[in-house]
């Protein structure tokens, strides 16, 4: 669950810094080395919130598929127990009709 918040958070901080680096407009954009020195930060945090998106488009997907896998899982243990408690009630059955018939 931290896991999920933290990326929650590093993806609104870079989607935050790449919305205000958008907002700057070329005409303010001097070329010296501070402005460049920003300009490729703004360029790492968003190949950062890039990377931050595809990695959680695969948690999510992992997740979904883990939900599938339990859930199939789950299904097959009722019906496992399902076939086990229909076989007791047939031997009970079979039981108590050879106990009437002694």
């Amino acid at each position: 669950m931290n896991s999920s918040k933290t990326l929650i958070s590093l993806l609104a901080a870079s989607v935050l810094i790449a919305g205000l680096a958008a907002c700057q407009k070329k005409e303010e954009v001097s070329g010296g080395p501070a402005e460049t020195t920003g300009q490729k930060i703004d360029q790492a945090a968003a190949a950062a919130g890039q990377k931050i998106d595809e990695a959680a488009a695969k948690v999510s997907a992992e997740a979904e598929k883990a939900k599938a896998d339990i859930s199939q899982g789950a299904a097959n243990m009722t019906d496992a127990a399902g076939k086990k408690v229909e076989e007791v009630g047939v031997k009970m059955q079979d039981s108590a009709k050879d106990s009437t018939s002694k």
